[in-house]
């Protein structure tokens, strides 16, 4: 890439220009779209710059017409070998103009460029100023180096990043976890309190960055802390069951009873004295289990004669327990099948987790995880979606409630997979996650308590909240409903801009709204940490002498076979 000169004359203005755009011929190769260019104007005998940014470019040869391109076609013929000349092509870029600058001011353009004005690309150190504008050197981080010029550093506001919210939005594969990990190392530097919710072990890493401390927490169910409506939710979503009012009835009324350590003793009490064992699991410590238990009991007793009433002792403790044999043999099933697939959940997380990890504290001690200087790192994998909405759903529930109260510090939230915590109407399934962040998208200004959601799949994000975001990172998108949902949500996104979103390259992104002054095509810088499961090449192996010698091997015992 050539070094640019001081200042670097690209092109001529020329037409009819606007005090929103103007064309300009331009030197071969000396610009490309969304490139920041600038051209002095003049009023009142003053000199002032207008900035702009390269939108379309088009190139016209008026030497080498159709008719022309097709006589050589037909004699097949390449072109460089003819006579017409190649020498004399015009390249025309339309330019959208962003500002005037006076002042250190950006002001919207009161007269336009003179047709005849040379256009230039600034000093390095110009542009970054610009970029940066008046935001204070304690609240900048750095992201990476705009997409047209290597040599300028692009900044975004940390304040609008933690005090609002900020979507970063891609296709799978584009580096929006690896810019979202850019953004929060350069916040840890600030110490600033940091909560996330990884599904896939993508920010395990960040403890390489050293500049706080970063625990890695995993969520556990205890059913005997738990609100009723969280606890049926839990069985519902492990279950894939909806359950029936008089499912539900009998559930709360078991939640119930084996919640209170005396109403369970009594229970207990009751089934040895009608020649049954007596009762061995807690919801502390077998969950889901204790409730089948309690249902085989009822199912024991029924057996007899399942219209007759539970006995007196056994239906004093709550009348919901007094239900058919039918209807605890269903609340049987949904309770172990949750059973079993939450431990199996729990078994992939702690796997996952590593050694290192702490279990996640209950309602009452979740404020300690915030804290200036600290990241909080809540592991949900291995976690089924609609556990994982749960999980969510209770943890802000709490925190919000916290903050409220101000028992916690401001911090900011970090949502990867965001479309499966906030999903659209189509998509919601009543996800309980939803009312909560929705709660905190629209209110969290005043509560201090920021928002970053990350999602490959924007169009399935609730409307609402994404409209809430104030800052946009967005990296490649191929998906054309993605890119028309951007274009209507995203109020600063101009067309031309939207134009580029399915032709970046993997790491580069558009950053637009509060936390920039104007929006601007950056490479974003790579981050130090990694996540668990980074991409690898799983035919790795079979390069070297020991995978052409497994290969042999294979092949002969499939010809074997």
């Amino acid at each position: 890439m050539k070094v640019r000169d001081a200042r670097a004359a690209v092109g001529t203005v020329v037409g009819v220009s606007s005090t929103n755009e103007f064309q300009m011929q331009v030197k071969p190769d000396a610009v490309r779209t969304q490139d920041l260019v600038a051209v002095d104007t003049y009023e009142n005998g003053e000199s002032f710059r207008v900035w702009a940014k390269v939108g379309s470019i088009e190139r016209l040869n008026p030497l080498f017409p159709r008719e022309a391109a097709q006589e050589l076609a037909f004699q097949g013929r390449d072109p460089m070998d003819s006579v017409v000349s190649m020498s004399r092509e015009m390249i025309t870029a339309t330019c959208t103009v962003v500002g005037v600058q006076r002042d250190g001011r950006l002001e919207p353009p009161k007269y336009p460029v003179q047709p005849a004005g040379q256009v230039y690309v600034p000093p390095a150190s110009e542009i970054e100023a610009f970029l940066v504008g008046d935001t204070p050197e304690h609240r900048r981080l750095y992201l990476g180096k705009e997409r047209g010029n290597k040599d300028v550093n692009v900044y975004v506001d940390a304040h609008m990043v933690v005090s609002r919210h900020v979507a970063v939005l891609a296709s799978t594969g584009a580096g929006k976890t690896v810019a979202t990990r850019r953004l929060l190392e350069e916040l840890m530097v600030k110490k600033y309190p940091i909560l996330i919710f990884d599904p896939h072990g993508d920010y395990s890493g960040l403890h390489i960055a050293k500049h706080t401390k970063v625990t890695t927490y995993l969520p556990e169910i205890g059913l005997e802390g738990e609100e009723i409506d969280t606890a049926l939710g839990y069985i519902r979503g492990l279950s894939g069951e909806q359950m029936s009012p008089p499912q539900e009835t009998l559930t709360t009324a078991i939640l119930e009873v084996l919640t209170n350590g005396d109403t369970r003793r009594q229970l207990s009490d009751a089934l040895v004295q009608n020649e049954l064992s007596a009762l061995s699991k807690t919801l502390e410590h077998d969950h889901f289990y204790a409730l089948a238990e309690v249902c085989d009991a009822i199912i024991a007793l029924k057996a007899g004669d399942d219209r007759a009433p539970l006995p007196r002792e056994i239906a004093k403790l709550s009348g919901g327990l007094n239900v058919q044999a039918a209807t605890a043999g269903a609340v049987r099933r949904q309770t172990r099948r949750a059973g079993w697939q939450y431990w199996n959940m729990i078994k992939t997380n702690r796997k996952f987790a590593g050694e290192d990890t702490q279990k996640l504290p209950g309602s009452k001690g979740l404020r300690e995880i915030i804290k200036a200087g600290a990241v909080a790192i809540v592991s949900l994998e291995g976690y089924s979606d609609a556990l994982r909405q749960s999980i969510v759903a209770s943890v802000l529930s709490q925190l919000l409630s916290d903050r409220i109260d101000e028992k916690v510090p401001r911090f900011l939230t970090v949502i990867e997979e965001a479309h499966n915590f906030i999903p659209n109407r189509i998509d919601s399934a009543d996800a309980p996650s939803l009312p909560v962040i929705k709660q905190i998208a629209t209110e969290g200004r005043k509560y201090g308590m920021g928002l970053i959601f990350i999602s490959q799949r924007p169009s399935r994000i609730d409307a609402t909240v994404l409209s809430q975001a104030n800052s946009y990172l967005i990296l490649r998108i191929v998906n054309p409903n993605d890119q028309k949902y951007i274009r209507d949500v995203v109020e600063t996104m101009g067309e031309d801009e939207a134009k580029t979103l399915p032709n970046l390259n993997t790491g580069e992104a558009l950053l637009s709204g509060m936390f920039t002054r104007i929006p601007v095509m950056v490479r974003v810088e790579k981050s130090i940490s990694e996540g668990k499961h980074e991409e690898e090449d799983f035919l790795a192996d079979l390069a070297g002498a020991n995978g052409v010698q497994l290969a042999a091997e294979e092949s002969a015992g499939w010809k074997a076979d």
